[in-house]
């Protein structure tokens, strides 16, 4: 019977990912072989995104690594359809004021905001032409590029 493990796959559940990063990273339980077949029938790729359903809500996450992990608690995996959507746009997109809106609008409960997945799969995307999709995901990852290196060499200085 598979389970936790010392070594073995990640498990990324909703509070691992704050501002479009990985946090809380030595929090992650690990999974054997076993249980992460189970659990993923289909791979996580490089290029997918994730958001959170809930605790916190509607934190998304652009996977740029090759790692395989286990999707845990509370944590939705997208696909992107590359014939049609940039994954980085898409993560852009859901990072924004309208799809976050959107979310908001499309989440129950009181005392703890959450979404279910048939409803998260109802949210909108707009799509441009992919070239212009290209275009706006070069120009905000150059940015969040430059605001990690400055963050980087902020705490450099700050040591």
């Amino acid at each position: 019977m598979g389970g936790s493990s010392k070594s073995g796959y990640r498990a990324l559940s909703a509070k691992n990912i704050k501002d479009g990063k990985l946090v809380q990273t030595e929090s992650m339980k690990l999974v054997d072989e076993e249980l992460y077949r189970r659990w993923m029938p289909q791979e996580i790729e490089e290029g997918d995104v994730f958001i959170t359903s809930e605790a916190p809500f509607g934190e998304v996450l652009f996977w740029n690594s090759s790692e395989k992990l286990v999707l845990s608690q509370r944590v939705f995996g997208l696909k992107p359809n590359h014939n049609i959507c940039d994954a980085r746009y898409l993560y852009y997109w859901m990072k924004g004021p309208l799809f976050q809106g959107e979310l908001r609008g499309r989440a129950t409960g009181t005392t703890v905001i959450g979404l279910r997945q048939p409803e998260l799969l109802k949210c909108g995307v707009a799509l441009p032409s992919m070239d212009t999709q290209k275009r706006i995901s070069a120009v905000l990852g150059a940015i969040d590029d430059k605001i990690e290196s400055n963050a980087k060499l902020n705490g450099y200085l700050a040591a």
